[in-house]
């Protein structure tokens, strides 16, 4: 009797391994169908990646043309509204100016009105600079009956500058 159960079981290993060699056999070609599914959708992925990646560069392109777009614009209005800003600080150093010389004739108008002796003593306290502005305004009668009242190194210092003043070009803004 054992040696006819070992006999069974031996068959029955035999009938197993064949079994089992045949169900490998039928296995490895679905799994190699498996296989080859799963390189076809790795595939598809990678196509669908390398679109995405296409289609990402080519935003980054457009984005960069965006940007250069921009920046040009922005340089454009910059440099548009730098002519305007030193236009109008033209217009405003112009209009200080016109100021700054409305008041100086109007001192210069004052001090040739004044008595040369009470023009000589407010002129003397003043800048010399200034004082010699004022006197370049008047008429050089009156400037000269003003200066004749200062003391003499005053007027002296305010007469040289007086004196370049009327060498050059007419400026009657202070600087």
């Amino acid at each position: 009797m054992k040696l006819q159960t070992l006999k069974l079981l031996i068959g029955l290993l035999i009938i197993s391994f064949f079994l089992s060699a045949a169900s490998y056999s039928k296995e490895q070609p679905k799994n190699m169908s498996e296989l080859t599914e799963k390189i076809g959708e790795m595939k598809n992925m990678q196509k669908i990646i390398n679109d995405k990646l296409n289609l990402l560069e080519k935003e980054k392109k457009e984005l960069k043309q965006k940007k250069a777009d921009i920046d040009a614009y922005v340089k454009q209005k910059k440099d548009t509204i730098d002519r305007y800003v030193a236009e109008k600080q033209k217009e405003l150093d112009t209009l200080t100016k016109q100021i700054a010389d409305a008041k100086l004739k109007k001192l210069a108008s004052i001090y040739s009105n004044a008595k040369p002796q009470a023009a000589a003593t407010e002129l003397s306290q003043m800048d010399e600079d200034l004082a010699a502005q004022i006197l370049t305004l008047m008429q050089p009668r009156k400037a000269g009956a003003i200066i004749s009242k200062m003391n003499p190194q005053k007027a002296s210092k305010i007469f040289q500058k007086f004196m370049l003043k009327q060498e050059k070009p007419k400026n009657f803004s202070k600087q």
